[in-house]
Order: structure tokens, then C-alpha cells, then sequence
């Protein structure tokens, strides 16, 4: 879909005149490119301002605005009706057709992209009114793929979400996590790059990693591909854990959580680092093999592949038999099918199902 097309469907949705049709294929759009997610959230913001009483100086208000940005030349406003910008009638309009809504809304949704990509000028109006934080985020059994104002790229998995300062970048680099990501972080040293999930913080220069922080999983996990990164325990800020290129920090989430309210000082049992899984025999590493679209599970429990598919997949799965939650297995899933995953893993051990809507039943 061309930008062009794009923002027609916008103009539409937001003036509610787009059809089923149109507003599956700006979803669908939306979903090819979830960088653009940023700008429509920040366009409907724009557009929920409540307008001017006054419907003469509105109208005069516009016209001048357009003046402005064609003498700052960010706008080509040499068009067949140039003339017709100075002219008596448009300041005294009273009906306006229906499609000048749509390029109203086009101009205003370009201002706003303008705004937040090329750090144009404040508008006091419209910045009381933009929420202090930006949040992407994805949906179960899909993934997506992020750059930020600073130029470095998250790619977030099934049922994350990434949240950070409408002024990132600026005086700080910041952002929160929860569930799994992917860091290409750029470097900059007078600006450090910090992740904070519920458990740790991670404190960064400019390194490739992954943080799985999922708030129902039991374990949080950072996994160091190249750099160097500094992990701070959320409950004992003053010690600090430097992660070395293919280690993996593992934190016991229930034991961190325990320890805060009984304020003890020993985190021996809760924190571990450990070598990353490599894939023979190319040797990629297992931890980040998601952004890749591989569903890869090393030494694993049952009861924990199953919480990785069912956010993989995006189905529900309940394994009934406690004999069959402690069963480890290996291997990869890669182009199959949440049913044929469930027949490969019949050959690794044998047992049951029975699906009801999303919910597949597992047992013995």
C-alpha cells in the first residue's frame, strides 16, 4: 500500500466514513507496518482535540497555518487554485463540501507526522493534550518490528509491549518492557539506553540482546548477544551485573518478589548466569531465533513449551497431567501449523488432546 493510500484510510477512519472493507485494509496495513503505529496513534490524538467554537476563525486559523508552512517551504502549494488562498470567499465559507474534510484531515495527520519526525515547534494546545508515554504493542501469535526516534530497532514477540517518553531520545534514553524483545541498540555515550521490566533494569551503551520479561512467566532472562550490558536487580540497585557477549542472566521472579517484602539481603538463589543455547551446526543462538520465525525450545518443559505456544500460535493449552508439565523436550517449529506441532510432539511422547474453541486439552 502506497503512504498515499494510507493516509486516505486514516482521513477516512477518523471523519467515520471508511467502509468494513477500507478499515481491514488499513489494519492490514498497520500490521505490515507497525512503524507506522506511532504516528496514527499520535494523529488520533490530534484529531480528538475539541475544536474551535468559533467556525469563521477556524477556517481562517487553517488557511493561515498553510500559508506559513508553503513560505517554510515543507508544503507545495503551487497548485492551479493558488490564487484562490487569498481569496474573500474561503475566509467567509459557510457549507464546506464533504471531501475538504478528508484533505483537512490529510493536512492535519502530514502537520503531526511533520511535528514528531522533524521535532517542529510546540503547539501548546495540542501538547497538553498527548499522553506522556507512547506504547506499542503486539498481539498473541504475531510479532513486530519497531525503530525508535534514536535509530535503534526492537523487535517485539507475541503479547509485548514497549513503552517510552514522548521526548526519547532527547536527554534520555528509556524505555519499559513487558514480555520478550529483541535490542539492535544505537550507541551513544553521553546517552545510555535503559530497559526496565518488573525484575531488573538493564543499562546499555549500544550491544544486540534479548529480554524475555513476561510478567506470568517464572524466570526473567537477559541474553547477551555481542556488547556489554549492566543488569541491576530492581531490589538491590547498588550491585551491579556485567553480562559478557553469550551469557544469559536468569532471575527467579517469585524469589525477587519474596525477598522484597522480607527484606533479605541474599540473591544467590534468585539470580544465575549461565552460556547461551547454540543451534548445531551452524551455532546461531537459541534465545533469539524468534525474530527469525522459529519457535525454538531447548531442553524445555512440557508446561513450558506450552506457554511459548500458546503465545506463539495464540491459542490456550492445558496439560492435565502433572507427569506430563515436567516432561523436557528439544527442538524447532518453524512453518508448522499449531496442529501439526501438536502431532510432532505425539513422537517425542505420547498422550492426547481434545480442542474446544481455542483451548487445546492435553493429557494421558
Amino acid at each position: 500500500m502506497s503512504q498515499e493510500r494510507f493516509w486516505l484510510l486514516i482521513a477516512k477512519k477518523i471523519a467515520n466514513e471508511a467502509n468494513e472493507q477500507e478499515l481491514i485494509e488499513l489494519n492490514q496495513s498497520i500490521k505490515d507496518h507497525p512503524e507506522w503505529q506511532f504516528a496514527v496513534q499520535q494523529l488520533e490524538n490530534i484529531w480528538q482535540i475539541p475544536p474551535v467554537y468559533n467556525k469563521e476563525k477556524a477556517e481562517d486559523a487553517f488557511m493561515l497555518h498553510l500559508n506559513k508552512l508553503a513560505e517554510k517551504n515543507q508544503f507545495d502549494l503551487e497548485q492551479d487554485n493558488t490564487d484562490s488562498l487569498h481569496s474573500p470567499k474561503i475566509s467567509k465559507l459557510r457549507f464546506i463540501p464533504k471531501w475538504t474534510y478528508y484533505a483537512a484531515a490529510s493536512m492535519i495527520m502530514i502537520i503531526g507526522v511533520l511535528y514528531f519526525f522533524t521535532k517542529a515547534p510546540t503547539i501548546k494546545s495540542i501538547a497538553k493534550k498527548q499522553p506522556e508515554l507512547n506504547e506499542i504493542s503486539t498481539r498473541l501469535g504475531s510479532k513486530s518490528q519497531v525503530k525508535l526516534p534514536d535509530g535503534s530497532v526492537v523487535w517485539l514477540n507475541g503479547g509485548s509491549k514497549l513503552a517510552y517518553q514522548k521526548d526519547f531520545g532527547k536527554t534520555t534514553r528509556e524505555v519499559s518492557l513487558t514480555g520478550e524483545g529483541y535490542f539492535d541498540v544505537v550507541k551513544n555515550k553521553e546517552v545510555p539506553f535503559i530497559i526496565n521490566t518488573k525484575s531488573i533494569r538493564i543499562k546499555v551503551l549500544g550491544t544486540v540482546f534479548n529480554v524475555k520479561a513476561y510478567p506470568e512467566d517464572k524466570q526473567t532472562e537477559t541474553s547477551l548477544i555481542k556488547g556489554r550490558i549492566e543488569v541491576t536487580i530492581k531490589n538491590r540497585p547498588d550491585d551491579k551485573i556485567i553480562l559478557s557477549p553469550n551469557e544469559k542472566l536468569i532471575v527467579e521472579n517469585k524469589l525477587i518478589e519474596a525477598q522484597k517484602k522480607q527484606k533479605t539481603i541474599d540473591l544467590l538463589p534468585a539470580v544465575s548466569i549461565n552460556k547461551l543455547k547454540f543451534i548445531t551446526p551452524d551455532s546461531t543462538v537459541a534465545e533469539n531465533q524468534w525474530v527469525e520465525n522459529k519457535l525454538v525450545f531447548r531442553d524445555q518443559t512440557f508446561e513450558e513449551l506450552a506457554i511459548m505456544m500458546e503465545r506463539w500460535y495464540n491459542v490456550k493449552i492445558e496439560i492435565q497431567s502433572q507427569g506430563l508439565k515436567l516432561t523436557r523436550m528439544n527442538g524447532n517449529f518453524e512453518k508448522e501449523t499449531v496442529d501439526q506441532a501438536i502431532e510432532a510432539l505425539k513422537l517425542i511422547i505420547p498422550f492426547k488432546t481434545i480442542q474446544k474453541g481455542n483451548t487445546i486439552i492435553i493429557y494421558q
